[in-house]
């Protein structure tokens, strides 16, 4: 069990946290003048889930696109800190995508958030990504892969299929955090776990956020997909119906709520963890489910520690 390999793919993004307070107001122009008290880099997206799963694990796999320039060197860094394996593909011209949050200090107000991030990728791109990812995952030959999918280009038929096949070989995991837009491409994956919004716009029916409306249509999605589905529903937390047509509701225990944005990329890497310690799907997701209640006790981007977990 020790050498078990879990392995994160998809976006991966550096968060720049600039920590100010208002002194005075600017002498040229009606405004404040922000004086900066700290900076801080932490992981986001995917490298998140990553920090989550090294938490827990010890040691967890990442794969993404990187340019060769400062924000990939303080990437990769804060890999290493996190005892997190960056396996990063090279490509030119690519910027390694961060996104920088100004924070005032006293509450804790995100004031301004400024990305610093490419759209434009092209085919050629997208095929070598292709194939270096494939090259690595099979280098690595990991048991558990999580797919975390936030909605961008990097979602595409070749790769999903090639995976699948990697997984009918070596009988590996695939957990996906999906969207609405791709999400038909993880069927027959073991798992697949959007929110409540997106769970309403992958069936194309607009339901209340109550148990009897999502039993309704979640057998039919389940049976179409093949899948174990979780579905996250804020407040009330999540839903799990596994292909069995089995169904749990599992209420958060969180006292407060700071923030929930960083909720599911605990989710995910929790459920990986669970499983890689050969829980059950059901004790699996109440595991999720006290990861993610601390989590959103935290503020900003956080990890749960395995020393909170199981206490």
């Amino acid at each position: 069990m020790e050498n078990k390999k879990i392995l994160i793919i998809w976006d991966v993004m550096i968060d720049k946290y600039t920590y100010w307070i208002v002194k005075r107001l600017n002498p040229e122009w009606p405004n404040p003048l922000l004086n900066v008290t700290n900076e801080e880099y932490r992981l986001w997206w995917s490298a998140n889930v990553a920090a989550n799963v090294a938490s827990l694990n010890d040691k967890s796999y990442l794969i993404w696109l990187v340019w060769n320039d400062d924000n990939a060197n303080i990437l990769n860094k804060i890999c290493k800190n996190k005892d997190i394996i960056f396996n990063w593909i090279e490509i030119d011209n690519y910027k390694t995508i961060l996104k920088q949050r100004f924070i005032e200090t006293t509450y804790n107000q995100q004031l301004l958030r400024v990305d610093y991030e490419d759209t434009e990728i092209n085919e050629k791109i997208i095929n070598e990504m292709n194939k270096n990812i494939l090259n690595i995952v099979n280098e690595i030959s990991p048991d558990i892969i999580v797919i975390s999918d936030y909605n961008k280009w990097i979602i595409n038929n070749i790769l999903i299929k090639e995976l699948k096949k990697i997984w009918e070989e070596k009988n590996i995991i695939l957990l996906a955090d999906a969207k609405p837009k791709n999400y038909e491409l993880f069927k027959d994956f073991f798992l697949i776990k959007p929110n409540f919004k997106e769970f309403k716009e992958m069936i194309w029916k607009n339901i209340k956020n109550n148990d009897k409306d999502v039993e309704k249509y979640w057998i039919e999605f389940v049976r179409k997909m093949n899948v174990n589905l979780v579905i996250t529903r804020w407040a009330k937390w999540a839903s799990l119906i596994t292909k069995e047509w089995k169904y749990y509701h599992i209420k958060t225990e969180a006292q407060k709520i700071f923030d929930v944005s960083w909720a599911w990329d605990t989710f995910i890497a929790t459920i990986a963890y669970a499983l890689w310690k050969w829980y059950n799907l059901i004790n699996a997701v109440k595991l999720w489910n006290k990861a993610s209640w601390i989590v959103i006790e935290k503020v900003w981007t956080a990890i749960v520690e395995k020393n909170e977990l199981f206490i």
